[in-house]
């Protein structure tokens, strides 16, 4: 059997720390633990004798933590450009000490650690990396750092971008992949203009820095820094107003779709939207003066699909002069925003795994093709070929969400959980026949304190 978790970015809180407050978003390991206990009951009640356990990717949040604000090294560097013993580095293992630390992920690791007290049968953990822990892959200390917290063997082994887990004969069966591959914005090859997408990339594909790690630090996580450092501790902790609008630009990441991110932001209880610009506005224009002297920035902007060409050209316009008014900055804004937000061109990632090399392939025998990257669970049917059906997987994320209203004037709260049990050919699968494949999908989202399994 095959059991898919992607996209559970481990991060650290401290970087977001305001005097006594906190902001862990990480889940409980007890969460974890009882998923463990109905995937052990689930295989005992079909006969399972072995479990490949695959984390596909995001599992550690490298890119965006503040702690890269805090010095000149960012994390939109190559791999290859990573020195061992470097200040980049350093960094990258202080992040990955700073996450393992966090009161949730200690617990967690521990729990992966001895995964095998928590089954009946063999099971083995299998790690592909993602686009927010690519930097993982970029020196053996950062590699033995992390195979050690999940108690993986391998010492400073690099850590693979995909599985193709074969069926009983052999034969391919299953396709894991983390599902930035599909991104222009996140990845360094343009599949989008591929017939075809090969099963296996260059190592240098994944090795290389895209515009998403850039947005990532220089928006992403740069805005509560700023805010953070332009208002300081006392006021924020005192002032309702700076509270609140803080609390916003934490959750950030967790909006969906994200083309609500500037409506998350302009709709903060209690503050109007003018009020929420005024605040705000400082922060923006310090992003857009460090994002205009980027090099790399332009660069990948250039490469980039998600702008036409005239914005680009104005976009550079404006960040030379260095405009701060009001309607320049809150252009330049948006269209960053944009750049964060649009990351894929669709919801659905179907259409990319429909050009994958085994899919196209018409004397393979793959079944389905498994990835995360979204954040929206999915299950679609690919193909029907020699009368034998052939699925996408998306395998979600066990993060929280905050969804939009369909005007995005207002937003929730939502705690979401996606499953993925995959049985070979010949295995047991619930279904009383043990000759062909099965899949059980299972999309869970709750409101409230607690998260239901």
């Amino acid at each position: 059997m095959i059991v898919v978790l992607s996209d559970l970015h481990f991060a650290e809180a401290q970087s977001t720390q305001v005097g006594p407050l906190r902001f862990n978003r990480n889940i409980p390991a007890e969460v974890f633990e009882a998923y463990f206990a109905e995937v052990n009951t689930f295989a005992k009640a079909n006969g399972v004798k072995y479990i490949d356990l695959v984390l596909a990717g995001d599992i550690f949040e490298i890119s965006r933590s503040a702690l890269w604000l805090a010095g000149e090294e960012r994390p939109y560097i190559d791999n290859e450009d990573v020195v061992s013993g470097s200040e980049t580095e350093k960094v990258i293992l202080k992040i990955i000490d700073a996450i393992a630390q966090e009161e949730y992920v200690e617990d967690t690791l521990a729990l992966f650690r001895n995964v095998e007290r928590c089954f009946e049968c063999s099971i083995q953990i299998e790690y592909i990396l993602g686009n927010h822990d690519r930097l993982i892959n970029a020196t053996p200390a950062i590699r033995t750092k992390i195979r050690g917290l999940l108690g993986l063997p391998g010492a400073d082994a690099p850590f693979k971008h995909h599985l193709v887990l074969p069926d009983v004969d052999g034969e391919p069966f299953c396709l894991i992949r983390h599902g930035h591959e599909y991104d222009s914005t996140n990845f360094s090859v343009r599949t989008d203009r591929l017939a075809v997408i090969p099963t296996k990339f260059q190592e240098k594909d994944y090795q290389a820095s895209c515009l998403g790690d850039i947005t990532s630090v220089e928006f992403g996580a740069a805005l509560p820094f700023l805010f953070l450092k332009l208002y300081g501790e006392e006021a924020i902790l005192h002032n309702k107003k700076l509270n609140t609008l803080y609390r916003r630009l934490v959750d950030f990441d967790d909006v969906r779709p994200n083309t609500a991110l500037l409506s998350f932001l302009f709709s903060t209880p209690g503050v109007k939207k003018r009020k929420t610009w005024d605040l705000m506005k400082p922060c923006f224009e310090q992003i857009i003066r460090d994002l205009g002297r980027n090099k790399r920035f332009r660069r990948e902007i250039k490469k980039s699909a998600v702008l036409a060409e005239w914005k680009k050209v104005l976009l550079f316009g404006l960040l030379d002069l260095g405009i701060f008014d009001l309607i320049g900055t809150y252009w330049v804004v948006k269209r960053l925003m944009k750049m964060v937000s649009k990351q894929i061109k669709l919801d659905s990632q179907v259409q990319w795994a429909e050009k994958e090399e085994l899919i196209q392939d018409q004397h393979s025998n793959l079944k389905c093709v498994v990835s995360g990257h979204t954040h929206t669970p999915e299950a679609a049917l690919i193909s029907t070929r020699r009368g034998e059906e052939c699925y996408y997987l998306n395998s979600g994320t066990w993060r929280n969400v905050i969804p939009a209203t369909a005007d995005y004037l207002e937003f929730g709260h939502l705690k979401s959980t996606a499953k993925i049990f995959i049985f070979r050919p010949n295995e047991k699968n619930g279904n009383g026949n043990g000759n062909g494949w099965s899949f059980h999908f299972i999309n869970t989202e709750s409101f409230g304190k607690y998260r239901y399994l």
